[in-house]
């Protein structure tokens, strides 16, 4: 091979091998900063959490209305058919039954329902206050519909409640026992009418002769 074209090889492998360092030297930069900015690959999540959670059906029922208590409420104590009629000691009573319960729900501004012998409708009464007693309750109430010395008044004790209804025509009293609600109705009229004057003890007043003096003294 002569000279020249050696030195013919070598200049065109020179220049080739400086062509390729500045082609290399163009190109990486841009490829690398790509490589930095292109986002990374997110790795697929488990199927357990790409699916979206099954939430628990809630049977929910809707909300009832609540029932408010009446402002002024009233109870039924006994009605004119329970009544019994009896005779004790001369006496003529009556005899009915109450629910324990209605005695222990009594409240200021109740309405109270009793028959009463000899009426064909029901008396009622209003509890207007109360108070306590000697470890009673004491309620006091007027008759709907009546005079305005007409009036009822409940004692609730330990064991036994006493009604004490006063009308025109006279008093009615009547005792419940707390425990069974036995309920014993008597007309106070009777107990005065058939009071006896011989049952009570009278005074004999007499007049009696004064004394006879002793003798005077000697003196």
């Amino acid at each position: 091979m002569s000279p020249r074209w050696i030195t013919a090889a070598l200049a065109t492998a020179i220049v080739g091998g400086v062509l390729g360092v500045v082609v290399s030297g163009a190109l990486t930069p841009p490829t690398l900063e790509a490589a930095r900015n292109e986002p990374a690959t997110a790795a697929p999540a488990p199927a357990a959490q790409a699916a979206h959670p099954v939430q628990p059906v809630s049977h929910t029922l809707p909300m009832q209305p609540t029932q408010t208590a009446a402002a002024t409420p009233s109870a039924t104590l006994w009605d004119v058919q329970s009544l019994q009629e009896i005779e004790n000691n001369g006496i003529t009573q009556h005899l009915t039954q109450v629910d324990p319960a209605l005695l222990n729900n009594l409240s200021v501004g109740q309405e109270l329902s009793l028959a009463l012998p000899g009426r064909s409708s029901p008396t009622r009464a209003t509890l207007s206050e109360t108070r306590n007693t000697g470890g009673s309750a004491v309620w006091q109430g007027s008759l709907i519909d009546g005079d305005d010395v007409e009036s009822m008044t409940l004692v609730k004790g330990a064991l036994e409640t006493h009604i004490t209804v006063a009308t025109l025509d006279g008093s009615l009293s009547i005792i419940i026992d707390n425990a069974t609600g036995k309920t014993v109705i008597t007309d106070e009229n009777q107990l005065v009418m058939r009071a006896d004057p011989n049952d009570h003890l009278h005074y004999d007043h007499k007049e009696h002769s004064p004394l006879p003096l002793p003798p005077p003294t000697q003196g």
